[in-house]
């Protein structure tokens, strides 16, 4: 954890999102149609129930992948240090020793299965991306946690129990002016439409800290504040490049969705652990946040937090009885992230 371990400085954040005719997460193609992903959730009926449906969702790995896309970017946009193949938007993490000779000169020489300590300090040390989302080493028995995750982005319970979300596959066709045949096919491509939540978490007071080393004793763990200060700040760059611009998914030639940012929460803070927002799927999320908050502030969980927060206007969310309004989710992700540069240790 940051300052020597004993705390935790983390931004995390909570949203929801309309998208209308999208198919960024698409799982298999059967016959001549291509699926979208769909995930089995618990919904509450009227009768006081439960059942299982069947819905559109987009995969947390779909979300990762692109976001550390955008991380190598604003990464090689500040002259930090990213290999070849992260900008390139391939991400082997460095498996092996044959990943490693035939993909990343910038370490090849550098890791040693015999030097666990300074081989992920190479890796560190040639890629903002290997620190920020983690890497594996098999060879060399080297693991690096990613230090920040993704849920999936799945439709609201709120919207499911009243039935509104859905998939529906749209006819497509290829044919030749001699309509000769087997040159013509008929195929089809689902489409999904849900008000979506996902909820985002990044500990950066672990960016540039070493974690092999100090578990095996040796004292060196950090790669130095001005390192993960500058670290920090191309990933949130990143994370406003992606959500401000819903520039993640597949299939976005001919299937660019629609969308509106419904509402975001961003909490910065300082405490034991990082503070996980309380998931969009009702419209109370933003106050039920704020109250888990204020629990956790008082017991000492949380050592000091702020809250910044977007809603549309007409939205049904309900605002939060404290925190700071922004005009945007960008205008949000900005100052809550600014107030925790401040503090990193």
């Amino acid at each position: 954890m940051g300052r020597g371990g004993s705390v935790s400085e983390f931004l995390s954040l909570t949203l929801r999102v309309i998208v209308n005719l999208e198919s960024l997460n698409m799982a298999e193609s059967v016959g001549n149609v291509t699926r979208h992903r769909k995930a089995p959730v618990i919904v509450k009926i009227k009768d006081g129930g439960y059942r299982m449906v069947y819905v559109p969702v987009i995969s947390g790995m779909t979300l990762a992948h692109h976001y550390q896309r955008h991380l190598a970017t604003a990464a090689a946009s500040m002259n930090l240090p990213v290999t070849r193949m992260s900008l390139l938007g391939y991400f082997m993490k460095f498996a092996d020793d044959k990943i490693i000779q035939n993909y990343y000169p910038e370490v090849s020489g550098n890791v040693s299965k015999s030097k666990p300590c300074e081989s992920e300090e190479a890796i560190l040390r040639a890629c903002t991306v290997a620190d920020i989302g983690g890497f594996l080493y098999t060879d060399g028995g080297v693991k690096r946690t990613s230090r920040f995750s993704f849920t999936y982005l799945a439709p609201v319970l709120e919207a499911l129990e009243e039935g509104a979300a859905g998939v529906l596959p749209q006819l497509h066709t290829r044919y030749t002016p001699g309509a000769r045949e087997g040159e013509q096919a008929l195929y089809y491509v689902d489409t999904g439409s849900a008000l979506y939540t996902m909820t985002y978490t990044l500990e950066a007071g672990k960016i540039a800290r070493l974690e092999t080393c100090p578990a095996l004793g040796v004292d060196r763990d950090d790669l130095g504040h001005d390192e993960r200060v500058k670290r920090f700040e191309a990933a949130y760059k990143a994370l406003v490049a992606m959500l401000g611009n819903m520039a993640f998914g597949a299939k976005r030639s001919r299937s660019q969705p629609h969308w509106v940012i419904d509402s975001v929460i961003i909490v910065s803070g300082v405490g034991l652990t990082p503070f996980i927002p309380t998931p969009g799927h009702y419209n109370n999320y933003m106050e039920d946040t704020i109250n888990r908050l204020e629990t956790q502030a008082r017991i000492g969980v949380l050592r000091e937090y702020t809250v910044e927060y977007y809603i549309r206007e007409g939205s049904t969310t309900v605002k939060p009885h404290s925190g700071n309004e922004a005009g945007s989710l960008e205008e949000a992700v900005i100052r809550a992230s600014e107030w925790l540069k401040e503090r990193l240790g």
